[in-house]
């Protein structure tokens, strides 16, 4: 079942999505992360949100487990505070 985890947090955008590049570059291939959209609060400027796909909750934990996953984070929370977390199976998907 794919698995996307939320995390929601105040920042830049620019600081958000150069995070997630530079996991990609550091990460590589170990990583399970399938997808990742950073998102912008229309209503809430700086309340970002990004959206990490995932195969499975499975394939989500084996990633928070890798290093780089861990040093990330640990960044992440220096730069953007704290971040908040929401796990979600995926029921179904409607493409329109």
């Amino acid at each position: 079942m794919k698995f996307i985890q939320i995390m929601e947090f105040t920042g830049s955008a620019e600081e958000a999505i150069n995070s997630i590049n530079n996991y990609i570059d550091i990460a590589g291939e170990e990583t399970k992360v399938k997808k990742a959209t950073v998102c912008e609060d229309r209503d809430t400027p700086g309340r970002l949100l990004q959206v990490i796909e995932f195969d499975s909750y499975e394939d989500a934990m084996i990633n928070n487990d890798l290093e780089v996953t861990k040093k990330a984070s640990e960044e992440d929370t220096s730069s953007f505070g704290d971040v908040e977390f929401k796990n979600l199976n995926v029921v179904e998907v409607f493409e329109l």
